[in-house]
């Protein structure tokens, strides 16, 4: 489960994420690519502008991520699933203002491509 804070405020936006063993990811309606070396976890959203950074021991995370829009960037953290703590709903948003892949919620919560024309959700 991928927390994650845009301004690294105490409201976290979270989505469960499987790691593939070919480098890619997904969940919550995202996906992107993975790399980790030595400890260091690089993720980048091939859904949005956002890219992760960090350190990975065991079954816990944590690093900063951006957007390079020049808006704020964050905070996030991620535990494997089943490493304790009880089960977690995922929710893409929470108050942030942009979704886990970066982009940016309009007034209604919503991130830009999650509508149709006739802006029905997607």
């Amino acid at each position: 489960m991928l927390h994650f804070s845009w301004g690294c405020t105490d409201d976290y936006g979270r989505v469960g994420l499987v790691f593939n063993p070919d480098g890619t990811f997904s969940g919550g309606g995202f996906s992107g690519a993975w790399r980790q070396h030595d400890g260091t976890l690089l993720l980048r959203f091939a859904d949005g502008p956002a890219q992760y950074g960090g350190t990975v021991t065991g079954s816990a995370g944590a690093g900063a991520m951006t957007s390079f829009d020049g808006s704020p960037g964050g905070c996030w953290y991620l535990i494997r699933k089943g490493s304790g703590g009880g089960p977690e709903s995922a929710d893409s948003t929470a108050g942030q203002p942009a979704d886990v892949a970066g982009r940016k919620l309009d007034a209604a919560g919503t991130a830009p491509g999650e509508l149709d024309a006739a802006g029905n959700r997607i």
